[in-house]
């Protein structure tokens, strides 16, 4: 039992030397505070750069001006990336004896260069030989019947379409009612007789006529006469 003791006892002394060395060495060492601008081959500031410290674990970014700060440690190194750039890597010295750094860093286009590519409607392979076997050829007579329909019937919606015109006329013609109708009931042509006397004398001079209705009597009319001639 007393050597089980010892043997505890030892350990945890250890153990306690150890975390104590640990945090000695942990807040003896050297924090660096880097400055710098993300410039591109050109010269031109890169803003938005990812930026990443692989000993400390940490991270930020440059502003919109390509300026970023970003604490470190001597032999830190220290990754930046950001889209349509190849990562780029910056070695912090390990004899660096200033507690600031000065830098800027340049990083370059990542520019990959393809050949021609055809954009197809047309999923697979399988599917295009399909479609093209299948395909039915329209002559060009058809076509044209097609492009006049269409043509057609742009004219039509262009037509139901109000005219700015017509608007401006309509616009007027309401504001004037307005001004007419101020301070009374608006005009209702239900109760207009003038407006009803001229909707008979128009029905009287054939207003609802159906011709093709009237035509056949007098046809009909034409041959009992023949008739009674004979």
């Amino acid at each position: 039992m007393k050597r089980l003791r010892r043997t505890l006892i030892i350990t945890a002394l250890l153990s306690l030397a150890c975390t104590i060395a640990g945090a000695q060495d942990i807040d003896t060492r050297k924090y660096i505070q880097i400055d710098g601008m993300t410039l591109n081959d050109a010269g031109v500031p890169v803003p938005e750069v990812g930026i990443y410290s692989f000993k400390l674990r940490r991270g930020a970014s440059s502003d919109s001006r390509g300026i970023f700060s970003i604490i470190s440690t001597p032999g830190d190194t220290v990754y930046f990336t950001i889209p349509g750039y190849k990562p780029t890597l910056l070695t912090v010295p390990a004899q660096l004896s200033a507690s600031n750094y000065i830098t800027d860093v340049h990083i370059i286009k990542d520019t990959i260069t393809i050949d021609e590519v055809i954009v197809l409607p047309w999923k697979t392979y399988s599917e295009f030989k399909k479609a093209v076997a299948n395909a039915n050829t329209t002559s060009p007579q058809i076509e044209n019947m097609h492009f006049n329909i269409a043509l057609v019937k742009e004219q039509i919606y262009q037509d139901l379409n109000s005219k700015p015109g017509q608007g401006y006329r309509y616009v007027t013609q309401q504001m004037a009612d307005n001004l007419y109708t101020r301070g009374q009931m608006p005009a209702n042509n239900l109760l207009n007789p003038w407006a009803w006397s001229k909707f008979f004398k128009e029905i009287k001079g054939g207003l609802l006529r159906n011709d093709d209705h009237f035509k056949k009597p007098t046809h009909t009319r034409a041959k009992i006469r023949k008739k009674k001639t004979k």
